[in-house]
């Protein structure tokens, strides 16, 4: 069985994440980032753990060159695929023909700072949102427990919700 966090999208100069999420690192085993660290300073933090990560289009050089733009890996007895993003809006076709095309039975992504779970001819579309920088939602990251070919998908989520700050400066509650 495997402890993983999924997350993505932090957008991050210094490695300021949400408590409840680096309560979780420290217990899981395996860290999956979909890009967009963007300093490579929180990379390296994120890299201290057991990371399998992609860059992002925001990601500082650096890190672009030192990570792939996407991954295949395996975890127990099914095959993952790791992108930062398709050229999808709000369908995610083209993240489930990406899925196709590399053979796998479950594709992460990133890059819409929300929570997503779809399906693609029987292959599961997972994004899990951003802990810091979520858009038009809660914050929000991901810990799957693969056992097998069984996969449980578990959502958290963190306090930051999009535009809340801008309501209560204008006195909305």
């Amino acid at each position: 069985m495997i402890r993983a966090l999924v997350l993505g999208d932090t957008h991050l100069e210094k490695f300021l994440i949400p408590e409840r999420l680096v309560q979780m690192l420290e217990n899981a085993d395996l860290v999956i980032h979909t890009g967009d660290f963007e300093s490579y300073e929180v990379y390296k933090k994120f890299a201290e753990y057991e990371l399998i990560a992609v860059a992002g289009d925001s990601d500082e050089v650096k890190i672009k060159e030192e990570l792939p733009e996407e991954r295949i890996f395996s975890l127990e007895n099914l095959k993952f695929g790791l992108i930062h993003k398709g050229n999808f809006t709000n369908e995610f076709h083209d993240v489930g023909y990406k899925a196709m095309e590399l053979g796998v039975d479950f594709m992460i992504f990133g890059h819409v700072h929300r929570f997503v779970l779809d399906d693609a001819r029987g292959i599961k579309l997972l994004s899990p949102g951003s802990p810091t920088f979520p858009r038009l939602s809660i914050g929000s990251f991901v810990e799957l427990i693969v056992d097998g070919k069984r996969v449980d998908i578990r959502l958290y989520t963190t306090n930051r919700v999009c535009g809340i700050d801008f309501i209560k400066e204008k006195g909305v509650h």
